[in-house]
């Protein structure tokens, strides 16, 4: 009976122990997956010097070679006039041979 009163105070520091660190560690992980990431995915375009940067976009199935410059994010949907309607656009990541992005039509008939 001995032995076990001896090792309980060791044990229970140990566990305690664990119990902090892998609440540290979760906590850690909570706050890291919580930051904006700056740094895009490999097989992507090249990372833009700030979350605010100035794109141009291609606006696909139009007339013309209409284009739109804008700092919004990528998935932002836009409304732009063709041929005097409006029509909305999907920006997206997609980089063209013209140094610009596709912009999706979402309303193409």
């Amino acid at each position: 009976m001995s032995l076990l009163t001896d090792a309980l105070p060791g044990l229970l520091s140990a566990t305690g122990a664990a119990g902090v660190v892998a609440l540290a560690s979760a906590a850690r992980r909570r706050l890291l997956s919580r930051r904006p990431r700056t740094t895009q995915r490999p097989g992507t375009a090249a990372a833009l010097e700030g979350p605010r940067a100035l794109r141009r976009y291609t606006l696909l199935r139009t007339a013309g070679p209409d284009q739109y410059e804008t700092t919004r994010p990528t998935g932002t949907v836009i409304t732009h006039q063709v041929d005097g309607r409006p029509q909305r656009f999907e920006l997206t990541d997609v980089p063209l041979g013209d140094g610009t992005f596709a912009a999706e039509p979402l309303d193409y008939l």
